[in-house]
C-alpha cells in the first residue's frame, strides 16, 4: 500500500500531479496556508497531526481520506500479534479487563516502557493530608 504524498507531506503538494476529489483539493489549498495547522504539524507526528481535533474538524475531508492509511494494524503480521495479545490478556482469571477502556492492549503492543515512579508520584492516596 503507497501512502499518498498530500498525507505525508501536505504542505509540500505540487497540485498539478494530485488525484484527489475536487472538495479535497480545495481544503488541502487551505491547509497549505493554515500557519496554526503548520505548527501542529511540525510539532507532533503525522497521525498526531491528521487526528488533531482541530484538523479534523476544518479539513473534514481531507482527514476522512486520510485515515484509512494511518490505521493502526497496517499489516497483517500486527495484527495477529494484536490478536495473540488479546488472548492472552483476556484469560480465564482476567476476562473482566476492559480493553478498550483501560489501555492495557496498547500497553502491550507498543515499546514504551511506563514510569511507574513518576505515576506513583503523581498519585496521591490521601488528599486530605
Amino acid at each position: 500500500m503507497t501512502i499518498p504524498e498530500w498525507i505525508i507531506t501536505p504542505f509540500d503538494v505540487k497540485f498539478e500531479n494530485l488525484s484527489v476529489e475536487p472538495e479535497c483539493e480545495y481544503e488541502l489549498a487551505e491547509l497549505s496556508v493554515d500557519i496554526a495547522a503548520i505548527a501542529v504539524f511540525e510539532s507532533r507526528s503525522l497521525s498526531d497531526f491528521w487526528y488533531n481535533v482541530n484538523t479534523r474538524d476544518k479539513y473534514r475531508k481531507l482527514a476522512a481520506a486520510a485515515e484509512p492509511f494511518l490505521l493502526v494494524f497496517p499489516s497483517s503480521c500486527m495484527m495477529e500479534a494484536g490478536f495473540s495479545h488479546v488472548d492472552e490478556i483476556l484469560s480465564k482469571q482476567r476476562n473482566r479487563l476492559n480493553l478498550e477502556e483501560r489501555g492495557d492492549l496498547r500497553l502491550k503492543l507498543t515499546n514504551i516502557q511506563p514510569n511507574a515512579n513518576a505515576l506513583v508520584r503523581a498519585h496521591q492516596a490521601h488528599p486530605s493530608h
